[in-house]
């Protein structure tokens, strides 16, 4: 059964830094010279303590020139090293996020990229909206064929021929009838979580009603199961 990606197979393991004593200077000769817009902070234990973004930069030169300063900013307006001029916090994810949560953290926070953490919050990577799309570049072909094999097939023990699959730009749409009206909330969910599905527009009837029937009951175990095991 396939799964939603998790940050480590998509992040970018060499990761350009600055130190906190790095100078304005530096930094925007770094930023220009990589053509990327922003690099993490690192202290001398490889810890992120702030990211500092082309963005950081400009606000300092613009405000700079601003007779009136509010007290919050007057670090960053006279900061001439990485550690006034970065945001800090920085928004971060760990290497076992899934790529959905990294997506929702970006637009949460309005970021463009986040380092990425192991276990011990030290950086071992770098990931950004680019990388983080890429599963949405599969081709609508490969999706449907997943979603009969191993959703409908192995996942829900389903004749696929039984069920109408058909995708249109990542748009999942599927049509029939199945057993018990407790499986079809499991194989929208379970549609959801294959990587590059943008949405799941479902059609289906069933046979029997089961919603009267108490949790415990021996329905759709199994493919519970399998819903937990790749969510």
């Amino acid at each position: 059964m396939s799964r939603r990606r998790r940050v480590r197979e998509v992040m970018r393991g060499q990761v350009l830094t600055v130190r906190p004593e790095t100078p304005f200077k530096a930094i925007t000769v770094l930023l220009a010279s990589w053509g990327v817009s922003g690099v993490p902070v690192v202290d001398d234990e490889g810890r992120v303590v702030g990211v500092v973004s082309q963005r950081d930069l400009l606000e300092r030169q613009i405000r700079h020139r601003l007779l009136r300063v509010r007290p919050r900013l007057r670090r960053k307006v006279e900061g001439s090293r990485a550690d006034e001029l970065m945001t800090a916090p920085a928004i971060t994810v760990t290497q076992d996020v899934g790529v959905d949560e990294a997506i929702r953290r970006m637009e949460v926070h309005r970021v463009h990229r986040l380092p990425v953490l192991d276990d011990d919050g030290k950086l071992v990577g770098i990931v950004g909206r680019s990388e983080l799309l890429r599963g949405f570049l599969r081709s609508d072909a490969d999706l449907r064929e997943e979603v009969r094999t191993e959703v409908v097939k192995r996942a829900m023990a389903i004749d696929p021929d039984t069920l109408s699959v058909s995708v249109h730009n990542g748009v999942v749409t599927v049509r029939g009838q199945v057993e018990r009206t407790g499986m079809i909330p499991v194989i929208v969910a379970l549609i959801r979580r294959l990587d590059g599905v943008v949405d799941v527009r479902e059609y289906l009837t069933a046979e029997m009603d089961d919603s009267h029937l108490p949790i415990e009951e021996p329905v759709g175990k199994g493919v519970i199961e399998a819903l937990k095991r790749h969510s």
